[in-house]
């Protein structure tokens, strides 16, 4: 019996009034600079001789600076009793950046999810099967905690499983998902395959019937192209919705218009390699203030992924777009042209693969291998390369291999490899982050 159809993207009145509300609520730059000038420890030792009313002569901070300095001293005197949590980055650039963060801040993602066009259609999913299951890791980032809160808030049954572990293995992650057959998922791309390729070997009796109550994929923590989210939709005939988040929580908002928007509680900016300021619109390294959020000031934060930023002609209202790129050290330069994980995850994935890869890129070409998640896919290598050899303007050759060759899908992960474009030249100007 076919599934009913979901409700249309919209922002109905509710909707609309909250994000109204965030308009409001948010200071200025040279406002949330003052809050930070005013109670906290480290900003003025930072700005020392400086006036934070010339927010554009502030100094960016960067992670290193932060990595030397107590999480204590970014905490504003005002919120010191009123903090109840604290979040980490997982340090895979560089030294991990802290966040407390008060009941109030906490479930503002909750407000968020309230605030998407999507809202509606995860609604009516949870009406029809409240089951969840939340695999994000529940480490020292708030991802996994923030998912599992805004999913009960609307009325899910949430099952926490918390992935790489060895408590929770990935088997074990199947076959509680393969029990409670959930309506909805919340995993990183990689973890969602690795379970759903479990479940169908081990358990071949329940797979048809967790697809056939599964209705959405909610993902963060990785970077995933377009082409991914939409192969992963049709492969397992669901609703993808993809987040780009930060040590916050969510910063952007995944619209069904197909862009990412920047939330009106942020200022964002852009540098060149230099850290000189770019104009607002364009390629370059974010930073950003968050003007809402008041118990961990993070002013002008170096967030340093490399990104562009767009105005939005969204029919839904919402006024600036964002596409992440990748890390900024891991950029990579081919005559005119840059390249970061998303321009090889297009071509690689604009065919229909969608499993793990790796690009490695040469003086004189350009080297893939790409794993094979559906059946029948093997013969794509010679397409794969022709669009990769496009997208970087070198010959390129792709290997396409079974899934489990490059992720070994039943093991805990115990890292978070960033590093899938690695530039092999002379001239690399990549700088290896840790892998977390």
């Amino acid at each position: 019996m076919a599934r009913p159809a979901l409700p249309p993207a919209r922002l109905d009145w509710r909707a609309k009034a909250l994000l109204w509300l965030l308009r409001r609520k948010a200071a200025t730059p040279v406002g949330m600079a003052r809050w930070a000038m005013g109670h906290t420890a480290f900003y003025p030792r930072f700005w020392a001789g400086r006036d934070p009313a010339d927010f554009a002569s502030l100094p960016v901070l960067r992670k290193a600076v932060v990595r030397d300095v107590s999480p204590y001293d970014f905490l504003a005197d005002r919120c010191a009793k009123s903090v109840v949590w604290y979040g980490e980055t997982t340090g895979s650039s560089g030294s991990p950046t802290p966040s407390f963060l008060t009941r109030r801040e906490f479930h503002g993602a909750t407000l968020l999810a309230r605030v998407s066009p999507s809202h509606p259609a995860l609604r009516a999913i949870l009406a029809e099967n409240r089951t969840c299951v939340n695999g994000l890791a529940f480490g020292f980032t708030i991802a996994g905690m923030s998912f599992g809160d805004v999913l009960a808030n609307l009325g899910g049954l949430v099952a926490n499983v918390g992935s790489r572990s060895t408590l929770a293995t990935p088997a074990r992650i199947a076959r509680a998902i393969a029990r409670l057959q959930p309506s909805v998922i919340a995993a990183t791309p990689t973890d969602f395959l690795c379970w759903m390729r479990i479940l169908r070997e081990d358990h071949p009796d329940a797979y048809p019937k967790v697809l056939g109550r599964l209705r959405a994929l909610f993902s963060t923590a990785e970077l995933c192209a377009d082409s991914r989210r939409r192969a992963i939709e049709r492969a397992f005939g669901l609703l993808h919705v993809d987040t780009y988040a930060c040590v916050e929580g969510f910063f952007t908002l995944a619209c069904p218009c197909g862009e990412k928007h920047v939330l009106d509680a942020y200022h964002v900016e852009l540098f060149d390699d230099d850290l000189k300021p770019l104009p607002r619109h364009g390629r370059g390294r974010l930073a950003f203030t968050n003007l809402v959020k008041r118990s961990t000031p993070l002013v002008r934060y170096l967030l340093d992924d490399d990104v562009t930023l767009s105005p939005s002609a969204c029919p839904h209202g919402f006024r600036t777009s964002v596409v992440p790129h990748g890390r900024h050290e891991l950029t990579a330069r081919v005559g005119g042209r840059t390249l970061n994980v998303r321009e090889v995850e297009e071509a690689v994935f604009s065919v229909g693969l969608f499993g793990d890869y790796a690009v490695d890129l040469f003086d004189d070409r350009v080297e893939a291998t790409v794993e094979a998640y559906g059946e029948g896919t093997e013969p794509l290598g010679p397409e794969v390369a022709r669009r990769l050899s496009e997208t970087v303007g070198l010959p390129a050759t792709a290997r396409v291999v079974p899934f489990g060759t490059l992720v070994a899908y039943r093991e805990p992960r115990r890292s978070k490899s960033i590093l899938r474009l690695r530039d092999r030249r002379a001239v690399s100007a990549q700088r290896v982050p840790e892998l977390v």
